[in-house]
């Protein structure tokens, strides 16, 4: 099958990084639009020999800091520049002349020129704190807006912000920042130990759409398949983006399929990259938990270099990542040689059997990242961009231990004691976006982009057996691979209007040609071939991870063509009002339209009220259409045990699927209702709630684990030779409600202290609205189409209430950050009512002190979950899996790793 990228796409970096350019200055769109105002050309500007140079530096009015790639402009002429990283700029000027200075987040100021000077510092004073929130997702509009002007909530988290978490992925980073958004690591759950699952607003993994610089990330290669949070979907890493590489990350909290497209019903997270074209930064941090393990060591690189000479610029990022693992399992309690206790225990000890035999924590991982961001000006009118990077993970999870007492599995001439299978993986990410954009003489923006990105995921599993082969059996396998690539071609066009009695009118319009492809490359033979042993009924496959059959191989290709209007209006100084429309085919499954309108009423310049409507959807993923798996081991409790069941896993075209009447997959559906309002209390005191519902028909779930042999299954599947099956429907229809609240005080009170105390909440609950979906063939099969594990995991599993307060202090060279995040409450369903178990809120805090040398290095001492909180342990001996998973698999709040402390160096150039 042909790749849509090369293996790699920064192959030729060395010979031609110009060629592998890219954009989105964060101070662009508020230079341009400073200058467009402020400068003008003026028919009786002086000659230039009259001129003298002039050098001087912006800097902030409070603590006389530079401000870099700040806007001065002579008011009048067609004379401007920008401010090195140093803040220093130099103008040619004449007595008399007016310097117009713009800077995001600081008013505008206009200086005049002393007579004879030749060097002039300019302070500048600091506009309300929330202006320096310039964003763009949410709107297409030509001109950004800040996060409280918009008539949609959304969270803008800079880099500063997120490295203050002391984490050192971008997932958990995040996850410890917004309380709307939640990430962690879960162990022993095959290949979702390799991609952490991310969610927003209590949907699914599959329900957020990830941006790059306002273009579409690509997903996961790997199916969620186990009994955790997102099972059934598959999701964006988040963790394959080097955090030495972002600007900021903007979250919007609202449904936006309508401009961007399928995936963004709960909302999007737009990453930006650092677009700096001088100066960088050298970071390195170490880490390890209070009980000695999963010492993390990280270190990252970014610099800015100057391209051309129209403000171009080439921005790159190095970083490597390696964490040991963790391991946090219990001793084993079960059987080990035979079933009798006293005969047991008395071979246990003959062979100094020991029972720490399982690790139960997060994987080891090292992981290397490259990523690069630039822009060059093609002449006088466009402008070439281009970002992307490679990311690559050598990873290696656990599994249950696999005692010799049990026939099926063991083989006791190779494992005579037992044995723990090691599941390691690579997990590669590539990713790369070229694009064109002008503006024209008639005030047209025009961008047109080129992009791809692939994740490839290669998994193995070793110091296992496949059990049907017997002594013959190999011990490390190639379990198979899972690849997922796009490839992309965008058209965007907006403009601003002078239209009648209106203050703005902006439209925007574009379209999106995009291909997606999946594949499941086979693994070895002996990794799922049935072998010759047939005593004791054993197993099949490489024990703990199957692999891939031939049969369930596949590769496939599907296409989809959208186009969009978007239309962003002030009808009047006060009333905002948006209205978005799209429609999108796709060619394995038909069209889809959908629609928006959003609006914002100001009530002052202290209070405003916003709110929006939508009708969005959601594709089936190629992963939902087109993975199987006929070995498919699944950890479940059926008849009060705990352990390792085949389930067939058939894919929803199969013909036995189809004779049940379950019908082909369709796009979900949905209604966003979203109310709130903003209060600028004072100019460093921001106010932000917002409320919503999300009804989604049709949702795709995973249907429960079906027994082919009863009544109503077994006139369909005789001779299939499945024994139990499961298979994706649009069998639901979930509503979801909530309250996002985010106070924020930011206050600087002079050049040595500044002051920032922020209090956020989001209240959130999911609930299955009508009868789960049956189709008549099925009514009497005893048992629901979607089991309570399945719905569970959709309505409990996550937090219902987080919480986020935290207080951040400086004093001269000190700096001082606490932190304390509740996480609510999460159930763990089982298939056995009484085995249901609810694990307490808890409260987790991190603390860190950073002592600046000087201005350009910083020293950084931090402990995460300070008071070495776990999560509840499991209450039920049955589900630990005989003593070696004490805390849950099934649900996880902020995962179970207990205190991590951290040192962090930072240096920047």
């Amino acid at each position: 099958m042909k790749r849509i990228l090369p293996s790699s796409p920064l192959s030729a970096r060395t010979a031609g990084a110009a060629l592998l350019l890219a954009a989105c200055a964060a101070t662009a769109p508020a230079t341009a639009a400073s200058l467009a105002t402020a400068v003008a050309a003026a028919p009786n500007d002086s000659s230039p020999l009259a001129r003298r140079p002039l050098t001087g530096r912006i800097l902030d009015g409070n603590d006389q800091s530079p401000l870099a790639f700040a806007s001065v402009a002579v008011k009048g002429t067609n004379r401007g520049t920008t401010t090195d990283a140093n803040g220093s700029f130099k103008l040619d000027v004449d007595d008399g002349d007016v310097l117009v200075i713009s800077y995001v987040g600081y008013e505008l100021r206009e200086m005049p020129v002393p007579n004879g000077a030749s060097t002039l510092d300019v302070p500048m004073k600091t506009a309300t704190h929330t202006t320096a929130d310039v964003i763009v997702v949410g709107n297409r509009a030509s001109e950004a807006r800040t996060n409280v002007d918009l008539p949609v909530p959304v969270d803008v988290l800079t880099a500063k912000e997120i490295t203050k978490t002391g984490q050192t992925e971008l997932g958990q980073m995040i996850h410890f920042t917004a309380p709307s958004f939640n990430s962690t690591k879960h162990a022993i759950s095959n290949v979702t130990s390799y991609v952490d699952p991310a969610t927003l607003r209590g949907l699914g993994p599959d329900q957020t759409l990830v941006l790059v610089n306002g273009k579409r990330r690509h997903q996961s290669s790997a199916l969620n398949v186990n009994n955790v949070v997102g099972r059934g979907s598959v999701g964006t890493d988040l963790n394959a983006i080097p955090t030495a590489a972002i600007e900021r990350v903007e979250i919007l909290r609202d449904g936006a399929a309508a401009q961007y497209g399928s995936d963004a019903i709960a909302g999007i997270v737009n990453i930006v990259l650092k677009s700096n074209p001088r100066g960088g930064v050298v970071t390195g941090n170490y880490g390890i938990t209070a009980k000695g393990d999963g010492a993390t060591y990280d270190t990252g690189l970014n610099f800015g270099l100057p391209v051309g000479k129209r403000d171009g610029f080439l921005n790159l990022t190095v970083q490597g990542h390696h964490n040991d693992p963790t391991d946090r399992s219990g001793e084993y309690t079960g059987r080990v040689y035979n079933s009798d206790k006293a005969t047991d225990d008395a071979l246990v000890a003959q062979n100094n059997f020991n029972r720490d035999v399982t690790k139960y924590g997060t994987a080891r991982n090292t992981m290397g990242q490259f990523f690069y961001n630039g822009e060059v000006a093609l002449g006088e009118k466009w402008r070439l961009y281009s970002f992307g990077g490679i990311s690559y993970k050598d990873m290696t999870a656990y599994g249950f231990f696999r005692n010799p007492s049990n026939k099926a599995r063991a083989v006791l001439s190779l494992f005579p004691n037992g044995y723990n299978p090691v599941f390691p993986a690579t997990v590669q990410d590539l990713a790369s976006t070229v694009g064109l954009r002008r503006k024209t003489a008639s005030g047209w923006n025009l961008d047109f982009s080129l992009g791809g990105g692939q994740n490839i995921i290669k998994t193995y599993a070793n110091h296992t057996v496949n059990p049907s082969y017997g002594s013959a059996s190999p011990t490390e396998f190639y379990t198979g691979t899972n690849k997922f690539g796009q490839a992309l071609a965008n058209v965007n066009v907006s403009k601003g209007f002078a239209i009648g009695g209106l203050k703005s009118f902006s439209l925007s319009y574009g379209g999106e040609f995009r291909v997606e492809n999946y594949q499941l490359l086979a693994g070895d033979e002996a990794s799922w071939k049935k072998g010759p042993v047939t005593t004791n009924n054993p197993d099949v496959g490489s024990s703990g991870r199957e692999g891939i059959a031939a049969v369930n191989a596949v590769a496939r290709t599907r296409n989809n063509v959208g186009v969009y209007v978007d239309v962003l209006s002030d009808i009047t100084d006060n009333w905002l009002v948006g209205v978005a429309g799209r429609f999108e085919r796709y060619s394995d499954f038909g069209s889809n339209v959908s629609g928006k309108i959003s609006t914002r009423y100001k009530f002052s310049e202290m209070f405003s009220v916003r709110g929006s409507l939508n009708r969005g959807f959601r594709a089936p993923s190629m992963h939902q259409l087109y993975y199987s798996n006929y070995a498919d081991a699944q950890w479940l409790t059926l008849n009060g045990v705990f352990d390792s069941y085949p389930i067939a896993h058939l894919r929803n075209d199969n013909p036995y699927v189809q004779k049940l009447g379950v019908g082909q997959l369709k796009a979900e559906t949905t209604l966003d209702y979203n109310l709130g309002f903003t209060a600028q209390v004072t100019p460093d005191l921001v106010f932000t709630a917002d409320a919503y519902q999300i009804d989604i028909t049709d949702r795709v779930v995973i249907s429960g684990q079906l027994d082919a042999s009863k009544p109503a299954l077994a006139p369909v599947f005789t001779g299939s030779g499945y024994a139990q099956v499961q298979f994706f429907s649009n069998a639901l229809d979930t509503r979801t409600r909530g309250l996002d609240v985010v106070a924020s005080y930011r206050k600087k009170m002079d050049r040595d202290q500044e002051m920032s105390l922020n209090l956020a909440m989001a209240l959130n609950s999911t609930k299955v609205v009508g009868e789960v979906r049956t189709p008549a063939s099925l009514a009497n099969l005893g048992t629901p189409l979607v089991d309570r594990v399945m719905i569970g995991l959709i309505e409990v599993a996550q937090p219902r209430s987080k919480f986020i307060g935290s207080a951040n202090y400086r004093f001269k060279k000190i700096e001082g950050l606490v932190r304390a995040t509740r996480f609510g409450e999460v159930t763990a369903i089982q298939s056995t009512p009484e085995l249901d178990q609810t694990f307490s809120a808890k409260v987790i805090t991190d603390a860190s002190l950073t002592y600046a040398f000087t201005p350009r290095v910083g020293l950084t001492l931090g402990a995460n979950n300070l008071f070495n909180v776990y999560p509840d342990e499991i209450a039920f001996p049955s589900l630990t899996a005989s003593g070696q998973t004490p805390y849950t698999r099934f649900t996880s709040q902020f995962g179970f790793m207990g205190a991590y402390y951290f040192t962090a160096l930072r240096f920047s150039f």
